[in-house]
């Protein structure tokens, strides 16, 4: 696994951070003396109102939801000279199920298009080059600690794909802990999170193992609603679910599969299957029980989904 800090990304953070998000770790030292320097540097109104824009307030415990994911992912389509590649970002999060933006399609598209522009002008700051380079010299003191757990997600992506397993990368983002989002990009599958363990790793790859199974899914969430594998009214509190629809209940189904899976797959133990349940997926133990026994790899991954929909439905009726 290669580990990539992407600048782009760092800028987008440090925007955030001036429109108010106070989502770092407040215990990490380091990270809290640099975000007091952001904070002091004396960056542009124009470039908070901007970021600020990202913070839809739609989901309580998580206010950035959904553009603060897809800033992040936006960052890694924009290259050299600020070359914004708006329809393989636009592709991409078609593919990935991106949830409807709050404020509708158009104001979405209208506000980031303007990335590029922002993060120019946060780049062409002068406190700019040493705040960059002392983020990297934060990460690259947690290379000894993250290296093992790099290894290990190795390992358990060996076991669901063999040979076939996609080329995984971990960018660091410090700045938003309790979140981890990813991008499919140039055949990788980029993960965005503050540290690369299995699960986490896991969790963001496999929804690209269920590219070929979403109309399966979708037909199950359109016939059979939830079936007690998630629990609507925390998939609403919690944003996991955009409203009451069947596409809807399908993206909450295919988390169910990518939880209960990353969790096997990486051994974590029976508390992280309980903070799934306490998080809504309830069904995610009962899912795992079927992981452990038919042992899917991504040849068999089919098997699991039909295993787990036939009997949910038979045991509802």
């Amino acid at each position: 696994m290669k580990i990539e800090i992407n600048r782009n990304l760092f800028l987008a953070c440090m925007g955030l951070v001036l429109s108010g998000d106070d989502s770092y770790d407040h215990r990490d030292a380091d990270l809290s003396h640099l975000v007091d320097r952001i904070r002091a540097a004396g960056f542009s109104i124009d470039a908070r109102s901007w970021f600020a824009q990202a913070r839809t307030g739609q989901v309580a415990v998580n206010p950035y939801w959904p553009r603060g994911s897809q800033l992040a992912a936006a960052c890694f389509f924009i290259s050299g000279q600020y070359h914004f590649d708006l329809p393989s970002y636009a592709a991409f999060l078609r593919s990935a199920g991106a949830p409807p933006d709050p404020l509708g399609p158009a104001d979405f598209d209208g506000w980031i298009r303007g990335l590029p522009r922002f993060l120019r002008l946060l780049d062409a700051h002068p406190v700019t080059p040493g705040l960059w380079d002392d983020y990297c010299r934060i990460i690259q003191t947690r290379f000894p600690l993250w290296r093992p757990m790099a290894e290990a997600s190795d390992r358990a992506a060996q076991r669901f794909w063999g040979r076939s397993a996609p080329e995984m990368v971990f960018s660091p983002n410090l700045f938003r802990p309790a979140i981890a989002d990813f991008v499919h990009a140039g055949g990788r599958i980029i993960t965005i999170a503050a540290r690369p363990d299995a699960e986490t790793m896991l969790h963001e790859t496999l929804h690209m193992a269920f590219d070929g199974y979403r109309e399966t899914i979708a037909a199950f969430a359109q016939s059979h609603g939830l079936s007690g594998l998630a629990d609507q009214e925390k998939m609403l509190q919690l944003g996991y679910m955009a409203d009451g629809s069947a596409q809807s209940a399908a993206r909450a189904l295919e988390d169910c599969f990518v939880r209960a899976l990353s969790a096997v797959l990486s051994e974590a133990g029976e508390e992280r299957l309980a903070f799934h349940v306490h998080s809504g997926f309830t069904g995610v133990p009962l899912i795992a029980s079927y992981i452990r026994r038919i042992r899917p790899t991504m040849e068999s991954l089919d098997a699991l989904i039909k295993a787990v929909f036939s009997d949910t439905a038979a045991n509802r009726t």
